[in-house]
């Protein structure tokens, strides 16, 4: 039922033969593919087997440059995969806006995902509004993974409308992706009307003292989020201020991270 071929450098043909094998096979459930370097085309012979394979749940591709093209042909499997993936981890490849596009168009039909980490790809602002759009209409995918991208503000403000609307997704990592004060408060007035989302990590970004305001805010009203990580930003005393007035009246927050900002005595 599982298969790990982690770093064995196994490179593109081996990952046609591997391919080839789990078309029709219907008892792996759980293939382990790290550092092999498999490439845009051992990633589209994968491809081509989980649009027939019906038993697959989890795929681990983290570190294969694999590209654009690579993640296009994952994404049209997953918009016609007839079986149950529910995972897939394609970080540190080499996925930019085009192939973040590709996958948020497969978001909108699938109906089975519900982790997707692109952690440590080329992802832009574009790319990540694909995918916010795409969290419009979708009602699986309850964790998104997006550490060391660069989405920047309007990456931050397009995942904050979907935020609004969004009634599944639990956990949103945005660590390291150029998010400022005015992408933090977007998502800071989403998280006042949000419902569902459990975990956010905005550490490593460059959040001051207005964003930790606007999480203030939300978090005054929020009655869902159990976890808030910002490390590593730039919050001071007034934003610390801020937060410390929402925890007087919130029940719900169980952990909130503030390592390495720039919090004096007073914050």
């Amino acid at each position: 039922t599982s298969l790990d071929l982690a770093d064995k450098d196994l490179g593109p043909a081996s990952a046609v033969v591997i391919a080839s094998l789990i078309a029709g096979n219907g008892v792996l459930t759980n293939l382990v593919l790290w550092e092999n370097n498999i490439g845009d085309e051992g990633a589209k012979a994968l491809a081509a087997a989980l649009r027939v394979n019906e038993v697959l749940t989890n795929l681990v591709l983290w570190t294969n440059n694999i590209g654009d093209e690579g993640a296009a042909a994952l994404a049209y499997a997953l918009r016609v995969n007839r079986g149950v993936l529910t995972n897939l981890v394609l970080w540190t490849n080499n996925i930019g806006d085009e192939g973040a596009k590709a996958l948020a168009a497969a978001l909108r039909v699938n109906a089975v995902l519900t982790n997707l980490d692109l952690t440590g790809n080329s992802i832009r602002d574009e790319g990540a509004t694909a995918i916010a759009e795409a969290l419009h209409v979708n009602g699986v995918l309850t964790d998104l993974v997006l550490w060391r991208n660069n989405i920047g503000d309007e990456g931050a403000k397009a995942l904050a409308s979907a935020l609004r609307v969004n009634g599944v997704l639990t956990n949103l990592e945005l660590y390291r992706n150029n998010i400022y004060d005015e992408g933090a408060k977007a998502i800071g007035g989403a998280l006042a009307v949000n419902g569902v989302l459990t975990d956010l990590n905005l550490c490593g970004n460059d959040i001051g003292d207005e964003g930790a305001k606007a999480f203030g805010e939300a978090l005054a009203v929020n009655g869902v989020l159990t976890n808030l990580v910002l490390v590593d930003n730039y919050i001071g005393d007034e934003g610390a201020a801020a937060l410390a007035s929402a925890l007087r009246v919130n029940g719900v927050l169980k952990n909130i991270d503030l390592r390495d900002n720039s919090l004096g005595d007073e914050g």
